[in-house]
């Protein structure tokens, strides 16, 4: 078993790795006593997000969704509501989804547990790394942010065509600890705030990764614009 960014692989044959990639979210819901008022589709939706990204980032295909509800019966139809429009919007229909429901004890406020479980190839394609960019895709959004400027977060399906473009070397979405970590990540590199220049708060929490990071082959800049339009932040990275 490996840890790889925030994801887990687990060998299962020679060719062959699982990769597992979860998320959560507490105190968003309908509940009285929720910090963040949201229905709980939109919860549902978002917790999946983060994971789903997680997961696909590193190469995986997926395979399952498992679901830990800890609010109600009531919401579970909800939450697998939120999860099925994320799948449509990868073009992802009919991934199995199973999971649990605590409905023995009532909790003051929602929460709701998300994991990706899907496969990669242990041996893929190492793309070539010179000249490379970087660029922020979306705005980092973070509580009530993410309902009410939403038209500034990523979308899933752009997320997708990122994933599988091929002037595009690495991907990593952006969570709770801020651009400049991830950045720090991708990189390889421990980035200082003096060392990027950009529009972006880069220290700020991106929620529920409602942005991410590319790598890509500066000569082929135009094209990955083109590809993310207005989602498209240039990070300019000084050694």
């Amino acid at each position: 078993m490996t840890k790889l960014r925030d994801v887990i692989s687990i060998s299962i044959s020679d060719q062959e790795e699982l990769i597992l990639a979860s998320d959560c979210s507490g105190g968003i819901g309908n509940k009285e006593e929720d910090a963040v008022l949201a229905d709980p589709e939109t919860v549902g939706y978002y917790c999946f997000r983060v994971a789903v990204m997680e997961c696909l980032a590193v190469g995986a295909r997926l395979k399952a969704i498992q679901l830990l509800n800890f609010t109600s019966d009531a919401v579970w139809d909800q939450y697998c509501s939120g999860v099925k429009k994320g799948l449509s919007e990868m073009n992802l229909d009919g991934t199995p989804i199973t999971g649990s429901t605590e409905s023995n004890i009532s909790l003051n406020q929602s929460a709701i547990g998300v994991t990706c479980i899907g496969m990669r190839n242990k041996k893929r394609p190492i793309p070539s790394c010179s000249n490379l960019a970087y660029a922020l895709i979306g705005t980092p959004l973070v509580g009530n942010e993410v309902i009410d400027q939403h038209t500034f977060i990523a979308p899933l399906s752009l997320f997708m065509n990122c994933v599988h473009h091929s002037s595009i070397i690495d991907i990593m979405p952006v969570g709770s600890k801020g651009v400049l970590h991830e950045l720090s990540l991708l990189s390889g590199k421990p980035l200082r705030r003096e060392n990027v220049t950009s529009i972006q708060d880069l220290d700020k929490s991106s929620g529920p990764s409602t942005s991410f990071i590319i790598s890509y082959r500066k000569a082929e800049e135009l094209d990955v614009i083109d590809l993310t339009n207005d989602f498209f932040h240039s990070l300019d990275l000084q050694w």
